[in-house]
Formats: structure tokens, C-alpha cells, sequence
């Protein structure tokens, strides 16, 4: 059984006792948590930070507004899931949040066990989004080792092509074909062909 990833709780709150209640409060149930007053500090935390996190966002901050921040995390390509805490919260805000991305907005004063029911899905999709990235990244390593031809054969396959239409499409034999086919399998770690199919429709 292999051990989940620790996952790290960014709190980005201006009000510093509104941090701290929080860090306790995941801290008390074993969730690490990180709280930051400011986007920037956070930013600069997020950019050499390693591993599946998800963020906490204040909606209103003096400098810049948790809705400002989660654009700049877009730009960045810092793709995590986000929770929205505001206690001057409407629909406008909540729609715009849910728009960039968003997975929850919360209003102050809230219940401790909601915070922990979103902060848990929250979890779980970071816990996911890491894995498919590992996942994704693997299947490239595994690719680049493939010759070029490899990969016309590759891509043709993906296409539901047969040995007889690959050939001919790319001036070779059927057997030569099959011969490309074997090697693509076993590079790739697969036995069959529907494996083949599976792993890039994940």
C-alpha cells in the first residue's frame, strides 16, 4: 500500500487571528497548514513549494483581493483548488470566484466542520490533480523513448489504424509494422492493445 502525499493547507488571510484559529484548527485533525497576511508572500511560498497543496483565500485584503490573487495564480499556471473565505461575500463575488476556477466560498462566520468538509474535498483534488500529473509525466519519459518511427506508428494506432493501413500510409511493410508495434508495447509497459488505448484516454 503505498503512502499518500502529505498535503499542504495555504491560508492567505490578512487578519492575522483568523489565521491562526484556522492553522489550529486543521493542525488539531493533522492537516498541514501554512498561513500567510499577504499574496506575495504567498506567491513567493507557492513558487519553490513541492508537492500537492490547495490555497485559502480571503475575498477582500488591503493590497491585493483574493480574486486578484487567484488571476495571478492563473498566469502563473499555479493550478490548485482554491476555497474562497469572505465575510462581505455575494453572488457577484462567489460566481466570479467559482469563474477562475474556485471549488468553494465560504461565509464568515462559518461552521468548523464545513471548513473541514471543503478543505477535505480540497485535499482529495489536489491529492488527484498531483497523481495525474505523475502519471502524465511518466507516460512522456516513457515516449521519448521511442524512435520517431515509433511514434508514426504511435499516433496511427491511437487512430484505430490496422497494420495494413499503417503501411501504407507510411510506404512500409505490415510486418515491419508489427515489428514497430512489439516495441512500442514494450517500451510503453503494456501487453495488449486495449492497455495501449487505456493509458491515453486517462
Amino acid at each position: 500500500m503505498t503512502t499518500q502525499a502529505p498535503v499542504t493547507v495555504f491560508l492567505v488571510d490578512d487578519e492575522l487571528d483568523v489565521s491562526t484559529a484556522l492553522v489550529w484548527l486543521l493542525d488539531s485533525v493533522k492537516i498541514h497548514a501554512r498561513a500567510f497576511q499577504s499574496g506575495e508572500e504567498f506567491l513567493k511560498a507557492l513558487a519553490s513549494h513541492e508537492g500537492p497543496c490547495c490555497a485559502v483565500l480571503d475575498l477582500r485584503m488591503p493590497e491585493t483581493s483574493g480574486l486578484e490573487l487567484l488571476q495571478r495564480m492563473n498566469e502563473l499556471n499555479h493550478r490548485l483548488p482554491v476555497i474562497f473565505l469572505s465575510a462581505h461575500g455575494d453572488v457577484p463575488a462567489a460566481v466570479n470566484a467559482m469563474q477562475l476556477g474556485a471549488i468553494d466560498f465560504l461565509q464568515k462566520p462559518f461552521n468548523s466542520q464545513t471548513f473541514l468538509d471543503s478543505i477535505n474535498r480540497a485535499i482529495r483534488l489536489a491529492r488527484a490533480a498531483r497523481e495525474q500529473l505523475s502519471r502524465e509525466s511518466d507516460m512522456q519519459n516513457l515516449i521519448a523513448r521511442l524512435s520517431d518511427r515509433e511514434k508514426d506508428v504511435l499516433q496511427a494506432l491511437l487512430r484505430g489504424q490496422t497494420s495494413k493501413e499503417i503501411a501504407k500510409t507510411l510506404g512500409i511493410s505490415p510486418k515491419t509494422v508489427d515489428v514497430h508495434r512489439a516495441n512500442i508495447m514494450h517500451k510503453l509497459k503494456v501487453t495488449t492493445y486495449r492497455d495501449l488505448l487505456n493509458i491515453f484516454r486517462q
